[in-house]
């Protein structure tokens, strides 16, 4: 039998009265009250948690986490606003609180836990994230840039001979690049970068991200990073189009006298930039391969820092980050880094079974501050893959015809040192018996 509209009507009606009468329904009705929620200090928070579990938590100390809190808080903005029937009933989250759920989310750890820890609803967790971020990225007291003071340099210098096993003491800091894991960008962040997606995909780690090249100095600080390339760029490519590349060439006294980055193999032999001998198996070049690895080595361990210490980069950033929003988000864990060497923080401990990254959510919350904003990735026309092999060998002959170069000045101290091999292993490197 076909019932009529108003039959119909009548008997849901009916079925709403019996569900609310027996006490079962638990959706909200009209005029009924939020649902209570306990709003958790993070004082108490920090309490419960004790020292040990605090650092592994946060990835830093107490003491350091309210000095942090001090330099982000003018730039983190409240978000109270007036509901249609009344005001927010706990009050705005306190920035203490948006630090701590950042904090937790860029070391691993699950939303799901975070935002009932502290007592908030499940996507305050995600406005917190962009909101800390924003404000790092903000924040003068902790923007990385590379040092321009000679003096300055040359105290970089300094440190990295006292790490070197043979005296070097041009080295001003290491250089080399890194992919940061991300999903197949969707077409919002194709229509943002004007990149399309197969650009992303590093052939080599089989892979979607970005590159992350960065600059370290001795203590393992960047000091500076360039995040403007999709994964598919090469080294030496993400390294011409950089600023500190272009600032390097327009202004040759930018380095103190005979100082120099020190990169692998994928990099160019310039006067800014020493790089190991190619094809050396023996004698003195070899000599000065081994030991140019030792400090180079330095920007490899930065990095396997970063990851380890943020735990947020171990597995592909969630889909719904677009790539302008991932380039932010790491350039902000960037920062954190050298804060956390610049407090003398020791390195995180391991990570648990527990240190999970969810899905992330998309929160939709617009970055306010344009100056805080990457620029655009390059076009699909500058990238390493559609630079034919004879334009590169050219690129890198035009390069490397400057006479005596710095790479020159290094052999020659290994040789007048008397050095001619690379030392022998201290232990055995061979499983047999």
């Amino acid at each position: 039998m076909k019932l009529s509209p108003h039959a119909i009507t009548a008997i849901a009606l009916q079925s709403i009265k019996t569900i609310v009468d027996n006490d079962s329904y638990s959706g909200r009705l009209a005029g009924s009250s939020n649902i209570p929620r306990q709003r958790v200090p993070v004082e108490t928070i920090f309490s419960r948690l004790g020292p040990r579990m605090f650092k592994k938590c946060y990835r830093m100390t107490e003491t350091t986490f309210w000095k942090l809190h001090g330099l982000l808080m003018p730039f983190m903005k409240s978000h109270s606003k007036k509901r249609k029937r009344g005001i927010t009933p706990n009050g705005d989250i306190p920035s203490s609180s948006r630090l701590s759920m950042a904090l937790r989310w860029f070391a691993g750890g699950d939303p799901a836990d975070i935002f009932q820890v502290h007592g908030v609803g499940y996507d305050q967790v995600y406005i917190s994230v962009w909101e800390v971020v924003d404000a790092i990225n903000q924040c003068p007291e902790l923007q990385i840039a590379f040092p321009t003071d000679h003096h300055a340099q040359l105290t970089i210098a300094d440190g990295f001979k006292k790490k070197s096993r043979v005296d070097f003491e041009t080295c001003v800091g290491c250089i080399d690049g890194m992919l940061i894991w991300i999903n197949k960008p969707n077409q919002q962040s194709t229509r943002e970068t004007g990149v399309g997606p197969k650009k992303f995909f590093c052939g080599r780690k089989k892979k979607f991200g970005i590159t992350l090249q960065g600059i370290c100095d001795h203590k393992r600080r960047f000091l500076d990073i360039e995040l403007g390339h999709p994964g598919s760029t090469s080294d030496y490519m993400g390294f011409t189009t950089s600023a500190i590349h272009k600032l390097l060439l327009a202004n040759p006294n930018f380095l103190a006298p005979n100082l120099v980055l020190f990169g692998d193999s994928a990099y160019v032999n310039t006067p800014f930039m020493a790089t190991p001998y190619k094809g050396s198996h023996s004698g003195p070049k070899d000599a000065y391969n081994f030991y140019h690895s030792q400090l180079r080595i330095n920007i490899e361990c930065a990095f396997g820092m970063l990851v380890h210490r943020w735990g947020v980069l171990r597995k592909p950033l969630p889909v719904n980050i677009t790539v302008p929003r991932a380039t932010q988000l790491v350039r902000s864990l960037c920062i954190l880094h050298n804060f956390c060497i610049d407090e003398k923080e020791a390195e995180a401990s391991a990570a648990s079974s527990n240190d999970v990254l969810s899905g992330m959510l998309s929160g939709g919350f617009v970055q306010e501050n344009a100056r805080s904003r990457p620029e655009p990735l390059i076009d699909s026309g500058h990238h390493f893959e559609d630079v034919s092999r004879n334009d590169q060998r050219n690129i890198r002959r035009r390069q490397q015809r400057a006479a005596d170069l710095p790479r020159d000045h290094l052999l020659a101290h290994i040789v007048a040192m008397g050095i001619t091999t690379r030392p022998a292993p201290l232990a055995s490197t061979s499983t047999n018996l």
